[in-house]
């Protein structure tokens, strides 16, 4: 990975906590790696973050691999149900993801929203980390 690329996930996890409204009844709420690394996380306690983050590296590698061995694309996101409470990964490009965990309790509407809140809170930094460089212009052939 480049080192803009690297900056642009640094500058995102940087924002992602102001992002996070613990009035909305989640868990736990996480910026990662693809390979689990946190770049940023919340949570309510007692919540073992790097067991967490792995498995849920590890969830969305599996559930690729499944979908690209049935010949379909990866998804964008994943939700998964269990015992009392919800789980919900979204990818944030190729080299990172949100996790947002709930009890069951809470309305899907809700987490969807955090996401959503989150993945557009994220867009703003992830524009300006960035930087293009321009081609340099060409001479035109006579």
């Amino acid at each position: 990975m480049g080192r803009e690329s690297l900056s642009a996930l640094e500058e995102a996890s940087l924002s992602f906590l102001s992002a996070i409204d613990p009035a909305r009844g989640l868990d736990a709420a996480l910026f990662l790696r693809r390979t689990g690394t946190i770049l940023a996380s919340w949570n309510r306690g007692g919540i073992r973050l790097e067991v967490v983050s792995v498995m849920a590296a590890t969830m969305l590698a599996s559930i690729d691999t499944m979908m690209e061995s049935l010949g379909a694309a990866a998804p964008k996101s994943v939700w998964v149900e269990s015992g009392d409470h919800q789980i919900a990964a979204t990818n944030v490009g190729p080299q990172a993801f949100f996790v947002v965990i709930a009890p069951k309790t809470v309305n899907r509407r809700v987490v969807r929203n955090t996401i959503r809140d989150l993945v557009a809170h994220l867009a703003p930094v992830s524009r300006t980390g960035r930087r293009r460089t321009k081609a340099p212009e060409r001479a035109p052939r006579v």
